[in-house]
């Protein structure tokens, strides 16, 4: 049996910009381009009938900028995938979107089959850490001043489960949080697997973009 494409919904508002990106993904037999908006508030109101596996998102938009547009999707829907897709690289940006609850950050100048690996990543995973991406959280959190201005709902987390995944998102090994804490390795991987299964995580890069979009990196 044949899988169906996933159907994605863009969002830009230069028409040339979204010409170009519906052909390379349709090119691609397991994409569809479903649907095309030229702003965010565009985009919402066809998200109202229209389903879609993944959204590309711009941030600069009229009527409704791309960082709105992602608030609104996550009120109402937290299944969809959302990648921005923008010319800022500017750390701020990168870990405000994903704090927000985008599921990957891509730059315009992004080749063809990174954008198509993104896309699979994103619909598999739940995330997609370019490179850029990776740098810019592990400078979040070396300098949470980065990523102090979204307002997040809680976590959810203990103090200890907290204090414990701060320590994994500074790579420290069990062994090193244990000794840390003045708890036994065995207590310290059962904290582990609590924080997996708290945050939906399936690896560590999931457990630090939790831990990002969360604000449990600052200081």
């Amino acid at each position: 049996m044949n899988t169906p494409p996933l159907k994605i919904a863009l969002a830009d508002d230069h028409k040339v910009v979204r010409s170009g990106l519906v052909a390379i993904l349709n090119s691609h037999p397991e994409f569809l381009v479903t649907v095309e908006a030229s702003n965010g508030r565009e985009l919402l109101n066809k998200l109202e009938t229209n389903k879609v596996d993944v959204v590309l998102l711009d941030l600069e938009m009229p009527i409704l900028g791309g960082k709105e547009t992602l608030q609104e999707i996550r009120k109402i829907n937290s299944e969809v995938k959302v990648l921005i897709l923008t010319m800022h690289q500017h750390n701020a940006f990168i870990l405000q979107m994903i704090r927000l609850g985008a599921n990957g950050y891509l730059v315009k100048t992004t080749a063809p089959n990174e954008l198509v690996a993104a896309i699979k990543s994103a619909h598999t995973t739940g995330f997609f850490f370019s490179e850029r991406v990776s740098k810019a959280m592990l400078n979040g959190i070396a300098d949470p001043s980065l990523i102090r201005s979204a307002d997040l709902p809680a976590h959810g987390l203990t103090e200890r489960e907290s204090e414990v995944l701060r320590l994994i998102c500074q790579e420290l090994t069990t062994l090193e949080i244990g000794e840390a804490l003045f708890l036994s390795p065995k207590t310290i991987e059962g904290y582990r697997k609590v924080l997996m299964e708290k945050s939906g995580a399936r690896n560590m890069a999931g457990l630090v973009l939790y831990a990002v979009r969360h604000g449990l990196v600052e200081e």
